[in-house]
């Protein structure tokens, strides 16, 4: 009797605590409470569009995805100091208050993914959260991360990034990561890779940075990465990367370069030969260019098949389409301060724009032909018709900023407009055009000074030569009969006086 009383009092006093804890901590409508393994309040997939107001205090995780939820305010989570997992991840959060979290120094995970329209978070949004040990920001539309936004996240371990919208990561990002060992970035927009983007990510294990735009990594960009085991840096834009940039990466395991148009001459050699004591597992590095090399694994190649340099703007690169949209085409390797690869490509540059740029003629009047008879004609004639007439070479310095092929309106009709029936005998129509001699401007026409043997001024684009009978017919005409017709005058008059 005594043993059935103090088993029936022990049960009373255990329905006691139960109803005055659901008294003093009731669960939401929308949600489901329970205690084991941990006191959790569940609420996903409730079609809810705000976070309840409701939420126990005692609650160590807190389950909210899959809903509707589009902010999170700054005082939805104040009283749950013992939160140590809170999920808010799958609904439509376009906004996040600078204090949402605080006072939660217990929380330990964090995941926010999947908020597409959450383009941006305040610096001090995480601000104390010093357990905190992973966080999901994937899948969120980011734009940006802003300066500050991971300061005081000792014990962050695994961050995830990838699939967002970023272009650019600002130097000092992860500065306070120290533990932090997988860090996810794929996904994004990013195209450079700073000198100190990972700066104090001294334990990183993984690094993620596949299907992005990156194509220039600092030479320096990995130099607190000494524990890296995993690389991915596929399906990127790079060229060129320095052996010295691979240098501090002594335990790195597992590497993929693929999907990049990597450019094989003496740029790559640097890269090559760091393979060579890499023992690690690699994918093939396809080349790109030069075309003799394109489809080769890099690795596979010959020191000797690396030297000289490519020019990739006149290498033609399948399924991208040139700059006038004319033919798949190489866009011009971008060169910065500190690409030290590019050191290797420094070959004389062409001249010939340099003498069209001056209005001087180089070697052969200008350097070697386009191709093209008539724009190398135009091209011999632009510069001498320049120097013909000094008085017009300050209104005709921006001559070749056109685009090549092309002519500004002002530009005088070259000699190669004239017919060559027109043209002295034995004299080449790409000759250039020569100065009349005795013809003085002071008395005579600009027209009329220009004007040589081949016919009409080059105002004129040969139309006037074209004219009458055929012969050369211009001002000078006149001036030749009248020397002829003043020694007969003057004969004349002489034998009259006697």
């Amino acid at each position: 009797m005594k043993r059935a009383f103090a088993g029936g009092s022990k049960l009373l006093i255990w329905v006691l605590c139960l109803n005055l804890q659901s008294r003093a901590d009731p669960c939401p409508g929308a949600c489901v409470c329970y205690s084991e393994p941990k006191i959790t309040t569940s609420c996903q997939q409730q079609g809810l569009r705000a976070i309840p107001a409701a939420i126990p205090a005692q609650s160590q995780r807190i389950f909210l995805h899959n809903n509707h939820i589009t902010q999170v305010g700054a005082a939805s989570f104040r009283s749950c100091r013992n939160l140590t997992i809170l999920w808010i991840h799958s609904n439509a959060i376009g906004v996040i208050e600078a204090t949402a979290f605080a006072g939660l120094d217990k929380l330990e995970e964090l995941d926010v993914s999947d908020n597409v329209n959450l383009r941006a978070i305040a610096p001090a949004t995480f601000r104390g959260l010093r357990r905190l040990h992973t966080l999901h920001l994937d899948r969120c539309g980011l734009l940006e991360l802003s300066p500050g936004l991971f300061r005081g996240l000792f014990s962050l371990q695994y961050l995830y990034l990838q699939d967002n919208n970023l272009q650019a990561l600002q130097d000092d990002t992860f500065l306070d990561l120290a533990n932090l060992t997988y860090l996810f970035l794929h996904g994004n927009g990013i195209r450079n890779l700073s000198e100190n983007v990972f700066r104090g990510l001294v334990n990183l294990d993984r690094l993620l940075v596949h299907q992005n735009q990156v194509s220039r990594v600092h030479p320096r960009a990995f130099h607190d990465l000494g524990k890296v085991m995993t690389l991915y840096l596929f399906n990127n834009n790079l060229t060129v990367l320095a052996g010295e940039t691979m240098a501090p990466l002594a335990n790195l395991q597992y590497l993929r370069l693929n999907g990049n148009p990597w450019i094989c001459d003496c740029r790559a050699k640097s890269l090559w030969s760091w393979f060579k004591q890499f023992k690690g597992s690699s994918s093939d590095l396809e080349c790109h260019l030069p075309l003799r090399l394109a489809g080769r694994d890099l690795k596979r190649l010959h020191g000797a098949d690396l030297e000289g340099c490519v020019d990739p703007v006149n290498q033609v690169r399948s399924g991208s389409k040139g700059r006038h949209g004319k033919g798949p085409t190489m866009e011009p390797l971008p060169v910065g301060p500190h690409d030290g690869p590019l050191k290797c490509c420094q070959p004389e540059a062409d001249k010939s724009f340099m003498y069209e740029a001056t209005g001087h003629g180089g070697p052969q009047y200008g350097g070697p032909p386009t191709g093209n008879g008539r724009k190398d004609k135009e091209n011999m004639s632009k510069p001498k018709t320049a120097e013909s007439d000094p008085a017009k070479n300050a209104s005709q310095k921006h001559i070749n900023d056109s685009p090549f092929g092309t002519f500004p309106s002002n530009v005088e009709v070259p000699l190669t407009n004239f017919q060559p029936d027109l043209l002295e005998p034995g004299e080449s129509s790409m000759a250039p055009p020569r100065r009349r001699p005795g013809c003085s401007r002071k008395n005579r026409t600009k027209a009329q000074c220009r004007l040589g043997p081949t016919g009409s001024s080059g105002a004129s684009g040969g139309s006037s030569g074209s004219s009458g009978s055929g012969g050369l017919l211009g001002p000078a005409r006149p001036s030749l009969a009248l020397g002829l017709v003043l020694p007969v005058l003057l004969f004349w008059t002489l034998l009259w006086s006697c």
